[in-house]
């Protein structure tokens, strides 16, 4: 009898779990047919452009040591976050330019990151393309600016310092800018070359590499795919302080690690000196805030609904006090924008459109205009110029 009692209770558990499998095919079955008709209904009725993520067209890991992104020559996207990119036969953003330079040519380059290669704005509209709008119109006879966009995203100081070593010097530059976000305060490794990026967990490749898929084949997600991520932020789901790109370690409160960024960013810092020394063109560093620098409200939005984890003194200023003082050091002039952003914040100076809600790191068209005017001042506030008749850059604390 007890044998009969353990088959009739093993043949129960199984038909349990077959029933209990049988839901969950059900359940699957279900939510991927819904899946599919939503898909099918977001391609007629709201169809999303596949390219509106899509960097791959134009961004490429360079095949030498270090392996760090670029732009690929002759690179083209008509709709990358909105508006067309192209890169031109160098590998820069916007038109061709002679190599030798033109006689009688002021060139400036601008070396930085997706906020220099003008993430979700008209080449037109970068700052570095008003820049040399406003400069040229105040230039004198006979003598014309020419400001060459070298910004490619996801890039930090190694390879603004890679650039200008190896690139650079064919370019001819008069004067450099090295635009920094305080998101390019990192560990970096000591030969100066691939930065020392967190590599993650397995399972965080995994939803990275999906989600990339997801962009290129599904226009349901790309409709959602903002809002999904905002969500998982609030959330707390995802941790926006581990995301590659959203470095916000200069705004945190003091750590060993923090400080061992600042010494390695630093010496990145001296080395790009000493090219621009050992090349005969002047250097300047224009440093963008972050929204959150710019007002208490601004600062208890990202801390309460993204959950960022910056200190309560994030607003001192004091990451750009850090690098004045650096410039003070060395001689190199510090453009600080965050008084300007200050000045003019309204909540409208950082990228805004049909699928971003909020960005603490990128400009808006308007804080590109800003960023230009205050570049623009320092350049034309020193008095004094060299005797190629190149305008030397002063800050713009000694203008006033």
């Amino acid at each position: 009898m007890p044998s009969v009692s353990r088959r009739s209770s093993n043949t129960e558990r199984l038909s349990a779990m077959r029933r209990y499998a049988g839901r969950f095919a059900l359940v699957v079955a279900s939510t991927l047919l819904g899946l599919v008709i939503l898909e099918v209904c977001v391609r007629v009725l709201m169809p999303q452009n596949p390219e509106f993520y899509d960097s791959s067209k134009i961004i490429r890991l360079s095949s030498t040591v270090p392996r760090l992104p670029e732009n690929i020559p002759n690179g083209r996207n008509e709709s990358y976050v909105g508006v067309p990119i192209r890169i031109n036969s160098l590998g820069l953003r916007g038109p061709e330019i002679s190599i030798p330079k033109e006689p009688h040519t002021v060139r400036i380059v601008g070396v930085g990151d997706s906020i220099t290669f003008g993430y979700g704005i008209a080449q037109e509209n970068t700052f570095l393309s008003l820049l040399q709008t406003k400069l040229n119109q105040s230039s004198d006879q006979g003598q014309r600016y020419e400001v060459v966009n070298a910004g490619v995203e996801g890039t930090g100081l190694d390879y603004y310092f890679h650039f200008l070593k190896t690139e650079a010097p064919k370019l001819q530059p008069d004067i450099v800018l090295v635009n920094l976000c305080l998101n390019d305060i990192a560990v970096y490794s000591e030969t100066g070359g691939k930065s020392e990026r967190p590599v993650g967990k397995s399972s965080d490749r995994l939803v990275r590499r999906t989600s990339e898929f997801l962009l290129k084949h599904s226009q349901l997600y790309i409709a959602l795919y903002m809002r999904l991520k905002s969500l998982l932020y609030g959330l707390g789901l995802l941790d926006i302080n581990k995301i590659q790109g959203y470095n916000f370690l200069p705004l945190e409160p003091s750590s060993p690690r923090q400080e061992k960024a600042w010494e390695s960013s630093l010496q990145l810092l001296s080395k790009i000196d000493e090219l621009a020394r050992r090349d005969h063109y002047r250097l300047v560093i224009v440093v963008f805030p972050m929204e959150m620098q710019l007002s208490a409200d601004a600062l208890r939005l990202y801390r309460e609904q993204f959950h960022v984890r910056i200190s309560a003194e994030a607003q001192s200023g004091v990451p750009q006090k850090r690098l004045h003082e650096f410039g003070d050091e060395r001689g190199i002039p510090v453009v600080d924008l965050l008084p300007a952003f200050r000045t003019a914040d309204s909540g409208k100076l950082y990228l805004r459109n049909k699928v971003i809600s909020l960005d603490p790191i990128h400009p808006s068209q308007l804080g590109n205009r800003i960023a230009a005017d205050e570049i623009y001042r320092s350049l034309e506030c020193d008095e004094s110029r060299s005797s190629n008749n190149v305008a030397r850059p002063g800050r713009h604390a000694s203008c006033s």
